[in-house]
């Protein structure tokens, strides 16, 4: 089935672009379906690609290839890129400190509408599009010959984690453990976030450690605690970990338990369940050295835009008014719509509005494991800066 591109809309796809919106295409052959593997020609005829179909979406075709003797609709082929990919992630880590990793990451892998992320023996997968979907079978086959003992798919419905659904196909445990750097973790798949955890964090939850011996530290949008786990790690003075929702902390201190004794946690963490916007705007000035704002996505629409961006802005303008002279934060947006340039100038106006000095000290992105492709600006979601306050 030949998809047929408009005149002259070829270039981004000849640039190894692997997205094609609804408007740069002529012609759709009839009967096609959504998840179809669809050839990919220019206005003149030219070989561009095969990709999956999505009548849905505006991006009309999710590119998998750029070579016109490769496809799936050769049996082969998931299973020759998964074991390549696979071989490149395990290679990343050393297992016995990190046995969490992304196996897949969509587009980044070449792999759209995939996501797999693997806690020691246990896969978590997410497939969000119509081509992902039906070739899952094929991942899970691929996923049971790598020795796991569970394999789960988080199906999420909306926003909340309570509108998911999950899906065993092999084992029956919703919980699992796994280790990050040497510290362990624990992992809700059922009732957290995402699948579970933010493998993404791994080296900026490292770089964080190597700044929090001393310090008092706030862990803001905390979550499951990790920046927590790795400010404590390193002696941290006292860590505060801040989250709305009592079941992310009751994560957090099941994290807690698993790499400190009691009284560790008792004289050196304190769990607060509050709302993190007001938090930061009735917190004492001068407490903490070290503040972590790194909070959901703001928006995941390109028309929200300006609001996400205030709210960015207020947070960071919050934190940069009320740390401690000479202080760090770590600041964070995973939001895909705002770009890295848009989310430094975001900063930049909190620091000016709050009068007060500030150096850059490190630009942040995703793990590796993470990796996106230089041809696909949009899977570099994960922007953070390591901000000085004087």
């Amino acid at each position: 089935m030949d998809i047929i591109l408009k005149k002259a809309k070829e270039k981004a796809v000849l640039n190894y672009h692997p997205w094609i919106f609804s408007g740069a295409i002529q012609s759709t052959p009839k009967g096609v379906k959504s998840g179809d593997t669809v050839k990919i020609k220019s206005h003149s005829g030219e070989f561009l690609g095969y990709g999956h179909f999505d009548s849905e979406s505006q991006i009309r075709v999710r590119l998998i290839s750029f070579q016109e003797d490769k496809s799936d609709l050769e049996p082969s082929f998931w299973t020759e890129r998964w074991t390549e990919i696979y071989k490149k992630k395990i290679a990343l880590f050393d297992s016995a400190l990190t046995n969490g990793f992304r196996f897949l990451f969509s587009e980044g892998d070449l792999s759209p509408g995939f996501t797999v992320d693997i806690y020691h023996k246990t896969a978590v997968i997410q497939c969000k599009t119509p081509g992902s979907q039906k070739h899952k079978s094929e991942l899970i086959h691929f996923l049971e010959t790598l020795n796991l003992e569970s394999i789960i798919e988080k199906q999420e419905k909306g926003d909340t984690p309570e509108e998911s659904q999950v899906i065993f196909y092999k084992g029956t445990l919703g919980k699992c453990n796994f280790l990050e750097n040497g510290l362990h973790f624990a992992v809700d798949v059922a009732n957290g976030q995402k699948t579970g955890f933010f493998l993404d964090q791994r080296d900026n939850r490292k770089l964080l450690a190597s700044y929090a011996k001393d310090k008092t530290v706030l862990n803001t949008f905390g979550y499951s605690g990790a920046f927590s786990v790795y400010a404590l790690q390193s002696l941290a003075q006292m860590v505060h970990t801040l989250d709305i929702s009592k079941s992310a902390l009751m994560l957090c201190e099941e994290n807690l338990l698993q790499n400190f004794d009691a009284k560790t946690i008792s004289d050196k963490h304190k769990s607060l369940a509050l709302d993190c916007f007001d938090y930061l705007k009735h917190m004492d000035d001068g407490f903490y050295d070290l503040i972590v704002l790194d909070p959901p996505a703001f928006t995941k629409h390109i028309s929200k835009i300006q609001a996400a961006a205030r709210g960015y802005k207020d947070i960071n303008l919050r934190a940069i008014s009320k740390i401690k002279q000479g202080g760090l934060i770590f600041t964070f947006s995973c939001s895909q719509h705002i770009s890295a340039d848009l989310f430094r100038k975001i900063v930049f106006g909190a620091a000016k509005d709050a009068g007060r000095n500030v150096r850059v000290l490190h630009q942040l992105s995703q793990a590796p494991d993470h990796a996106f492709s230089i041809y696909h600006p949009e899977g570099e979601y994960l922007k953070g800066l390591v901000i000085q306050v004087d």
